[in-house]
């Protein structure tokens, strides 16, 4: 996997914490930060999760994007995506028939 830079600013305080939490585990400060910045992630989107595939539906993300958080369900989410949308179309019509 490649890696990138990501540059943070941060109080002293906060350094000098990281520092103490790092030096005790010992690992670098860029690791334990690291590590804590990808369990933040994860948590996140597993929060997210009804609202990423909305943003999917709604086109704000793309299918890559939605496949990058969901893997092989991507497929599913279509799936149902699409359902739902034939069903509703359906339950329309049958609604208008009853309507005449």
């Amino acid at each position: 996997m490649k890696s990138e830079i990501l540059g943070i600013r941060m109080n002293q305080k906060m350094k000098r914490e990281i520092e103490i939490i790092s030096k005790i585990l010992n690992i670098s400060p860029s690791e334990w930060v690291r590590n804590k910045i990808a369990e933040n992630i994860q948590k996140t989107l597993e929060e997210m999760r009804y609202q990423i595939i909305l943003a999917y539906i709604r086109g704000i993300i793309t299918k890559d994007e939605l496949r990058e958080v969901f893997g092989e369900m991507t497929e599913d989410i279509d799936f149902i995506i699409d359902k739902t949308k034939k069903d509703l179309l359906k339950a329309e019509e049958l609604a208008k028939e009853m309507n005449k």
